[in-house]
């Protein structure tokens, strides 16, 4: 039964019939509020995952592709995992960096950013908290100096940025910015 039946009085409760038309009617629109209810939770920017987060994406308009260096893959001395015979030997010819779909955590922050940017007023006063929502976790810190000559230096701050959370702040996906203003990055006093 339904939380409709649960709502019959108990003059039509001892009705079986009565009771199972009432649930036949009521069952459908059970079934979709439960539908809606899931497609809500797939789509929230904090739960959604893999596809879902595209859509998202596609909806707020940042696309999961950045150019990033390429790391773990050339021979190197510094990691036993691509010393002699693991690592590919780089060719002066072979680019340092390639596009690549960045994670779902990455992702979701850059997201973040552009639904920041998307509803910010252009007021300095709105600007911390608008770079606040973007690591909800309060993992990075991200402050800003308008330095009066029509840039503004952002500050990110963490104990361990990993080098695509990097490219993208280096990049600007993360930037909330008037136009005409240009940004200086400094990260972990860079």
């Amino acid at each position: 039964m339904s939380k409709y039946t649960d709502l019959i009085t108990n003059y039509h409760r001892g009705k079986p019939l009565f009771v199972d038309h009432i649930d036949l009617v009521t069952r459908s629109q059970q079934e979709t509020i439960s539908v809606f209810n899931e497609i809500v939770t797939a789509l929230d920017i904090d739960s959604a995952t893999g596809d879902q987060l595209d859509i998202l994406g596609e909806w707020i308009g940042r696309d999961r592709r950045i150019n990033a260096p390429v790391e773990d893959y050339f021979f190197t001395f510094d990691k036993a995992s691509l010393g002699f015979n693991l690592g590919s030997w780089k060719d002066r010819y072979e680019p340092d960096s390639g596009i690549i779909n960045v994670d779902d955590e990455d992702y979701r922050t850059m997201l973040r950013a552009k639904i920041g940017a998307n509803r910010w007023d252009g007021t300095a006063d709105s600007l911390p908290g608008i770079l606040q929502s973007i690591y909800p976790q309060q993992d990075i810190k991200i402050t800003f100096t308008d330095n009066q000559d029509m840039t503004v230096t952002v500050y990110v701050t963490a104990k361990n940025i990993s080098t695509i959370t990097s490219e993208i702040i280096k990049q600007g996906y993360l930037a909330i910015k008037p136009a005409g203003v240009a940004v200086n990055y400094k990260i972990n006093g860079e």
